[in-house]
């Protein structure tokens, strides 16, 4: 089916106390999907870079364009960040909130006029610029609930213990009493959760943390016609990530026991163990994870005026080569009811903490940018396409050694992603010399091959008032939608005979973006 990568990323990133590593093509794209920081002017204009300048973001826009400043400048920008999520599953609708608020930009450019400034003729400037970027915020609540009739997750916990290669974790849920072998022990256990009832699934996931990107860029500018540029970019991140699923159910019948195993204990009346037969349950499911990690990329850039009202860029990004360190860990606990009215449990399992730890090496896409401006006597409109190699993202040994175990992990990212093109128009209008307006539309490619829905794009409005012949302020408003499919818990569809349940969520992030910035 077409969702089958989709299911295996999470299965794989979810196998937290296995040999399994815990990178996975999911998180290879969450932490290569970021954007380049922008001042509220560039926000507002969609964050349309790449054919403009004279603007701190093109430092990590289009360094070409630090060539069009004449005077040094120095910015900082805020944004608030507001996050939505409205979620299907199940045939359930839930909402959830997050927000968050930060420093999103910072820079400072220098003029350096050379000596051909005043004859306007030759090599006009070298001008250096360094910024701190925000460009990936992480921090984001989802939650959705229903009643699910056709699996349960022990179905997927089951699969976990078939492919624990250690043994550890397969031993201790072995004593939850939610599952048991199957009368053939080389077919791993099945679970005591009654599959085909009503069982209530609740998940509850709260990421936090940000990515950003240190940068010095340098530009120049020829003959008022063409511009170039280099952006040395440093990159570190945190992510956190923490996931609880409780599942409310009951346990299977001394017959549906038996049809998988004739002499399973707990189909025996003689036995304690009978006791959870027909018994409800409650079942939280908790994971961890914490991911810290550093890179560098290279970003050239050049611009160049085939008129004194157009621009065309060009931009190369190289991948950002990154060094990553994962520290995770998971539980489950299991209380058992006589019904389920009982508030006191008969019995209560609580499974041993399953830590991991691991070191890798990521490498990001490359990314192609292509930009045209077209300037008026009152007003800009600039327009760019940018083109991002997803199914080059590759993830290797942290002391160098070759693909060694990732190379399954590997094929996965090149079986699922495919490149994608993302495209951004935007425009600015001058009101007067001191009040300008500006409008910006984004989309973003589905990286995803075989139809796998990710919509992505987003609206932008914003003001730019020039406060005195040094000081300005810019506002803006982003408004983005991302509408995507999550599954819930990936078990293995054709043993279990049943579909791995799917979300299907619509999350939105409106940002209000404020830079005060000056002249010098």
């Amino acid at each position: 089916m077409k969702f089958k990568y989709i299911i295996l990323s999470v299965f794989v990133s979810s196998v937290f106390w296995t040999q399994s590593h815990a990178q996975s093509v999911d998180d290879a794209l969450i932490f290569s999907r970021e954007d380049n920081g922008g001042s509220a002017r560039m926000k507002g204009m969609g964050n349309t870079q790449t054919a403009l300048g004279g603007d701190i973001s093109a430092i990590g826009g289009n360094p070409a364009g630090l060539g069009f400043f004449s005077r040094s400048d120095m910015s900082i920008t805020f944004d608030y960040l507001g996050n939505t999520n409205k979620t299907a599953y199940q045939g359930m609708n839930s909402n959830s909130k997050k927000d968050n608020f930060g420093i999103d930009q910072a820079g400072v450019v220098f003029s350096f006029p050379s000596s051909n400034y005043r004859s306007n003729s030759g090599w006009l400037n070298f001008n250096v610029g360094l910024s701190y970027n925000k460009t990936q915020n992480f921090n984001n609540r989802l939650t959705y609930e229903g009643v699910n009739n056709q699996t349960t997750i022990v179905n997927a916990l089951s699969d976990l213990m078939a492919n624990d290669k250690i043994g550890d974790f397969r031993s201790d849920f072995a004593k939850s009493n939610i599952v048991e072998q199957f009368e053939d022990p080389n077919m791993g256990y099945f679970s005591l959760a009654k599959e085909a009832s009503d069982k209530r699934q609740y998940n509850d996931i709260i990421t936090r943390g940000n990515r950003s990107k240190t940068a010095i860029a340098f530009g120049s500018n020829y003959n008022n016609k063409f511009y170039i540029g280099a952006t040395l970019g440093i990159t570190s991140f945190r992510y956190e990530k923490n996931t609880q699923f409780i599942e409310n159910g009951w346990t299977k019948s001394r017959d549906e026991i038996l049809a998988d195993n004739p002499n399973s204990v707990y189909a025996d009346p003689a036995n304690n163990e009978y006791d959870f037969v027909e018994a409800s349950y409650e079942l939280f499911d908790n994971q961890d994870q914490v991911t810290e990690g550093s890179g560098v990329d290279i970003k050239l850039g050049m611009i160049y005026k085939p008129a004194t009202d157009w621009n065309i860029g060009l931009t190369i990004s190289t991948p950002t080569w990154m060094t990553i360190q994962d520290d995770t860990r998971a539980y489950t606990d299991v209380y058992y009811y006589d019904d389920d009215t009982a508030k006191d449990p008969f019995h209560v399992y609580k499974s041993d903490f399953h830590p991991g730890e691991y070191d890798y090496n990521m490498t990001t896409p490359w990314k192609f940018g292509l930009g045209l401006s077209k300037f008026f006597s009152r007003g800009l409109l600039t327009a760019d396409m940018e083109y991002v190699t997803y199914n080059t993202m590759r993830y290797s040994s942290a002391n160098y050694s070759g693909g060694g175990n990732y190379d399954n992990i590997n094929r996965d990212i090149k079986n699922l992603y495919k490149n994608a093109v993302n495209f951004r128009i935007g425009g600015e209008f001058l009101f007067t010399n001191i009040l300008s307006g500006r409008a910006g539309f984004n989309y973003f490619g589905n990286p995803y091959k075989d139809g796998i829905k990710d919509e992505n794009y987003s609206g932008s409005l914003g003001l730019g008032v020039k406060l005195t012949n040094s000081l300005y302020m810019d506002l803006a408003v982003v408004h983005q939608v991302n509408s995507y499919n999550q599954t819930a818990y990936a078990i293995a569809e054709d043993f279990w005979k049943a579909p791995s349940p799917v979300a299907s969520i619509d999350h939105k992030r409106t940002s209000g973006v404020l830079t005060l910035g000056a002249k010098f």
